[in-house]
């Protein structure tokens, strides 16, 4: 499975993780600028929710950064 394949499956799979209202909505890297202290090695992963909410996750690894958005997420609906 090509790195392209496996980011494609864990998008599919995290969407599917997430409660009812919410939608996967990016997964970008967390640099911030091109300048040394502006770059990051991390991902930030971002959902919408009902009433516009926003949700992010941010991880070293792009799979993880997913991974914990849809944890975060699911801890929120299971607490509710």
């Amino acid at each position: 499975m090509t790195d392209s394949d496996k980011l494609a499956t864990a998008w599919a799979d995290t969407q599917a993780r997430l409660p009812e209202g919410w939608t996967l909505d990016g997964l970008r890297c967390a640099s911030t600028g091109l300048g040394v202290d502006e770059r990051s090695d991390d991902w930030i992963a971002v959902a919408l929710g009902p009433g516009s909410q926003e949700r992010e996750a941010r991880a070293g690894d792009p799979l993880e950064a997913l991974a914990a958005l849809a944890s975060s997420l699911e801890s929120d609906d299971a607490a509710r």
